[in-house]
């Protein structure tokens, strides 16, 4: 893939997995990707996650040391990436042969909604399951009490 954006300037990636669905979806889009010389919050890039396996997220937080990315389909975020694990940055998506570029009004628009929503929807997530851990504790404890009745 480096080789390829390095002597093209380009690279054609079919789609796999559902971390980007609704936006993407497995093996029915493709994405072109090009080399990242700007990243902005909201991209979608190719990163490499040093274990050998290559992830298409969006950049969520673009900070002085690093990056944090989120899938819009997960519940989780994957913190503190370096920009050297970033392959390539989303320039267009191709979807049942129509081709969508990163600067469409309403690609950004869904982008920045997904962006500011995406630590809103882990953290009320993790509310929700810690909240259910709680009850069905409670439900246990609840359970095993006894109440003599006279």
């Amino acid at each position: 893939m480096k080789q390829q954006l390095a002597e093209d300037g380009q690279a054609f990636v079919r789609v796999t997995g559902n971390s980007m669905s609704p936006l993407l979806k497995h093996l029915r889009d493709g994405v072109e990707i090009v080399p990242p010389k700007e990243i902005r919050r909201g991209d979608i890039v190719l990163f490499d996650r040093k274990n050998g396996r290559y992830a298409l997220h969006r950049v969520i937080r673009k900070g002085e040391t690093g990056f944090s990315m989120a899938g819009d389909n997960q519940w989780f975020m994957e913190d503190n990436l370096s920009y050297d694990q970033i392959i390539g940055v989303v320039s267009c998506i191709r979807r049942k042969g129509k081709s969508l570029s990163r600067d469409n009004f309403f690609l950004r628009a869904y982008s920045g909604m997904v962006t500011i929503m995406t630590r809103p929807r882990i953290n009320l997530r993790k509310g929700i399951v810690q909240l259910g851990r709680l009850v069905r504790h409670k439900g246990k404890q609840t359970g095993k009490e006894r109440v003599d009745e006279d």
